[in-house]
């Protein structure tokens, strides 16, 4: 018998836990088990290096199989491709990138910008959370240069 009761995480409804797992934190419904699979995901990510591994080689197998499917996805939606570069140009000003180039940096991994030139060396990277970008196995860190004879 349950030991009382709790709130679905994603929907908030009344949920029991169920004996076998009285830990759980999300209802039956389908759309509170994709979120608490899309949750495990993501933590999943941040944490174990063979899933990241296995998830980035997915995502590069995926691709291979189906090179235009972004391109044929952009040609069927116009008027959403049209509204998300105004909404990446608005976020790229936000964030202090140039949003007149029509290429972003956080959605095209071989942009670079010569103005930037980082000198081959050492480096500490943080990683900066909060941000979201397009590529699966792309991360967004902080660079910070590492002198001789510091850390």
């Amino acid at each position: 018998m349950a030991t009382g009761h709790r709130r679905c995480k994603h929907c908030g409804k009344r949920i029991y836990p169920r004996p076998q797992n009285p830990n759980q934190q999300y209802c039956t419904q389908p759309e509170c088990q994709k979120e608490r699979k899309r949750q495990w995901q993501r933590q999943k990510m941040k944490t174990d290096p063979a899933y990241q591994e296995n998830q980035r080689d997915a995502a590069r197998k995926w691709r291979a199989k189906n090179p235009d499917y972004w391109r044929n996805y952009r040609n069927k939606r116009k008027e959403y491709t049209r509204r998300n570069r105004e909404q990446q140009k608005q976020r790229n000003q936000r964030r202090g990138r140039n949003a007149g180039s029509g290429n972003s940096a956080i959605a095209n991994m071989d942009v670079s910008d010569s103005k930037n030139n980082i000198n081959s060396g050492r480096y500490h990277l943080i990683p900066v959370t909060g941000e979201l970008v397009a590529n699966m196995d792309a991360s967004i860190v902080e660079i910070n240069v590492i002198r001789r004879g510091y850390l």
